[in-house]
């Protein structure tokens, strides 16, 4: 990569790493996806169990591959020979997991965290599981929370509706549509929104930025 563009990926995430860790949110960076993909996993114990929420992030960093073909039990809710109600149940056990992976739509540069979605599970995760760890490109850094639902609603929810096809507006159009989605003819993705200014419990959240664009 580019010398200048490293200098100004690392200058550029330095007020966000400092304002995580005034929010007791513990954090690192690394200059590549492979580096926090090997920070991630020397954080989780061999055999501990593993729940995650949809991230394309933690996929093209290679994480859950390695996890799956590693010495931990992943609850991988993705897989496609699932059933619904299979997945439902996988979603459920990975909240309570010893160790819950996620990617986030949004970081501010006061080191909150914007998340929204579909199901729940990864909302739930991220607010209540025992050790968390989100993985992030330097792509999700905005200015404000309000930016960051504009980026979730109008960029990151219409890649994804259709990456997953969903039936949504923003499938077709690229743009949200607040009021149409709402109909009960669209299978809406944005149904829960998560705004984290803060963390209580010193060392449950860590988030990991990685100097390049992942994910939407």
């Amino acid at each position: 990569m580019n010398k200048n563009k490293l200098w100004f990926y690392e200058r550029f995430s330095s007020q966000v790493l400092e304002n995580l860790r005034r929010n007791n949110i513990d954090n690192f960076y690394f200059k590549t996806g492979k580096e926090a993909k090997e920070k991630v996993l020397s954080m989780i114990p061999q055999g501990a169990t593993v729940g995650m929420a949809g991230s394309l992030t933690l996929r093209e960093i290679g994480l859950i591959d390695e996890l799956m073909d590693g010495n931990w039990k992943v609850f991988n809710p993705y897989l496609p020979e699932l059933s619904r109600e299979e997945s439902l149940k996988i979603r459920r056990e990975g909240v309570w997991a010893d160790y819950f992976l996620s990617g986030t739509n949004a970081i501010t540069l006061k080191g909150e965290l914007i998340n929204i979605s579909a199901m729940g599970n990864k909302i739930a995760g991220l607010s209540y599981g025992k050790k968390v760890i989100i993985v992030a490109g330097i792509n999700k850094i905005v200015k404000d929370v309000k930016e960051g639902i504009n980026r979730t609603r109008n960029l990151v929810a219409p890649m994804n509706a259709k990456r997953l096809d969903f039936n949504t507006p923003c499938k077709d159009t690229a743009f949200c549509d607040y009021d149409l989605c709402r109909s009960p003819k669209y299978d809406r993705m944005c149904n829960q929104l998560l705004v984290i200014e803060g963390e209580r419990e010193k060392g449950r959240l860590t988030v990991i930025i990685a100097g390049e664009e992942l994910g939407f």
